[in-house]
């Protein structure tokens, strides 16, 4: 309903999160997904995992936009912050691909002085 009330053919709509259906497979729940968002010219564009645990690879956190734009740049951002990976989305609307394509990667140092220094902050917090 949401998706009915938002949904305008003049603009270009975005929406992003962890929807814990994983698009790195095919299955009745991307289906399902995939079937609320079509009338409203929605599309999922991660097409790489999003969350990494011991044992599987999952792309459950995903960016859903109009398949009319132009110009769509979708980045991994490895933040090492949680088993989820960030994404990046750039929108150039009627622009050309940019010749160099960089890659950013953020990655938190954990390690004894770090993690002694985390739980010092967190005992300061009510």
């Amino acid at each position: 309903m949401i998706l009915q009330k938002l949904y305008n053919n003049k603009y270009n709509t975005v929406t992003c999160g962890d929807v814990n259906v994983n698009y790195v497979i095919d299955n009745n729940r991307r289906s399902q997904l995939d079937a609320v968002l079509h009338p409203s010219n929605l599309v999922g564009i991660v097409e790489f995992p999003t969350r990494f645990d011991l044992n599987s690879q999952t792309a459950i956190d995903n960016v859903f936009i109009a398949t009319s734009t132009i110009g769509k740049y979708l980045y991994c951002l490895i933040n090492g912050l949680s088993d989820h990976d960030a994404q990046l989305l750039i929108l150039n609307k009627g622009q050309k691909k940019r010749e160099k394509e960089y890659h950013t990667y953020i990655k938190r140092k954990i390690n004894k002085y770090t993690i002694a220094d985390f739980q010092l902050k967190l005992s300061h917090e009510m």
